[in-house]
């Protein structure tokens, strides 16, 4: 028999984590934590030392909580591709600078930190690796450069999806479908309730609004995440032609130097030279001010609005109805994000604006949308499924329950599963 432990994640996207124990080892599958709040919010403790942690990709929400392992003593190996080491390592650093920013105690330091990078140990993809007894396969995910399905090989056949995408973006190929038979499968439900809007249509939508903005010298701001967002904007960008002034602000640079290092990883591994080529980058408020007087488009961090060079701006072009501001991701409730988009208001840390800028938000999503979620499942076809990292997770559960599935929603009081032979 097997127990498996939902951590975190559970009605809610955000702080990933699970604890499978076997009886011989445990094994963690993510550990991140809940950004949105102040201070962040964690997963629940692990008892002991864990034997391995499996990561599927560097997001916070996946990863933000590694450090805790070391901080207790209880530190062990994390498993993940290469790539993750270098842009988790850039994401914690980033999260400790804003924590003492905001005045936050974080449950882990700067040293923590290293130690955590130093247990890394790298993985390639469709290689098995052994964990005492069981057996981790890692598969691509499709989400962001590195990103991971995890098959762990114990008296049954797992599979945790992390964040996965079964669709072609620019920047990657899709998620990997040649997956062993998997008996217990623990997806990813963010977008169980809806389909994404057609690439394509989105895309040109992008470049109507830059367009149109640029018309009337106005400057486009284009708010994502670091990591993979702004890479796979600055390649639309490309696709379409760049010819007006383009630069990248905040932690995009850095992301964007470690994912294309990486270029084994990338759909088109020559692709970001190429579109980097036309591409200016800020590193300072001097430069911000000259920028902004002039029509331009900028790609700036962060993606919820949330902190980052994109709040200065924001309080610089806010009143300006000649310009625009494009979010590319996820807004999660509450963040500063969600909250312009439903109020028109850019609150933030002592900031309440009412913005006259043209504000969009335009689904450039690296999860797969509800119907490729239902496919993908009925494909896999397993014998048991928990669904997590959803804010709908009970009713997809409940869905998929009507198409004969043995499905389940883990919650706080109901987080624990004993999986018999």
């Amino acid at each position: 028999m097997i127990q498996i432990s939902f951590l975190g994640a559970m009605g809610e996207v955000g702080r990933s984590g699970v604890l499978v124990d076997t009886g011989t080892e445990k094994i963690v599958l993510d550990y991140g934590v809940r950004i949105k709040e102040v201070p962040p919010i964690f997963p629940i403790e692990v008892d002991g030392r864990p034997d391995a942690v499996l990561l599927s990709h560097a997001h916070l929400d996946h990863s933000g909580a590694l450090p805790v392992f070391v901080a207790k003593n209880n530190g062990c190996p994390i498993y993940s591709i290469d790539i993750n080491r270098e842009l988790v390592q850039l994401l914690l650093k980033d999260s400790l600078k804003i924590s003492r920013e905001e005045g936050v105690k974080l449950p882990f330091d700067k040293s923590d930190v290293k130690k955590t990078i130093n247990n890394f140990l790298d993985v390639k993809y469709r290689k098995p690796y052994k964990i005492k007894k069981s057996i981790a396969t890692a598969y691509d995910a499709g989400h962001i450069p590195g990103s991971i399905m995890w098959h762990v090989q114990t008296e049954h056949n797992i599979l945790y999806t992390g964040d996965f995408n079964t669709v072609d973006t620019r920047l990657l190929k899709k998620a990997d479908f040649d997956l062993p038979d998997i008996d217990i499968l623990i997806t990813e439900s963010t977008y169980a309730q809806r389909d994404h809007p057609d690439r394509k249509k989105t895309e040109k939508e992008l470049i109507n609004t830059i367009e149109s903005t640029l018309a009337v010298d106005g400057v486009t701001l284009i708010a994502g995440f670091a990591v993979g967002r702004i890479a796979e904007i600055l390649l639309v960008l490309d696709h379409y032609g760049i010819d007006y002034p383009l630069f990248i602000d905040g932690m995009a640079k850095k992301a964007i130097t470690i994912e294309n290092k990486h270029k084994r990883l990338l759909k088109n591994p020559e692709a970001l030279d190429k579109a980097l080529k036309k591409v200016s980058y800020i590193s300072s408020d001097k430069y911000r001010k000259k920028i902004i007087k002039q029509p331009a488009v900028i790609l700036t961090t962060s993606g919820m609005l949330n902190g980052g060079p994109v709040v200065w701006y924001i309080k610089k072009l806010f009143d300006n109805r000649d310009c625009s501001l494009i979010l590319t991701g996820f807004q999660v409730e509450d963040t500063p994000g969600k909250i312009l988009l439903e109020t028109g208001k850019f609150v933030t840390k002592g900031v309440d604006l009412e913005v006259k800028m043209l504000v969009k938000r335009l689904d450039f999503s690296a999860h797969l949308g509800r119907t490729e979620l239902f496919d993908f499942i009925k494909k896999l076809n397993p014998e048991q499924i928990f669904c997590m990292h959803g804010d709908h997770t009970p009713e997809f559960a409940e869905e998929l329950n009507k198409e004969g599935f043995k499905v389940f929603a883990p919650i706080a009081n109901n987080r624990i599963f004993n999986i018999k032979d």
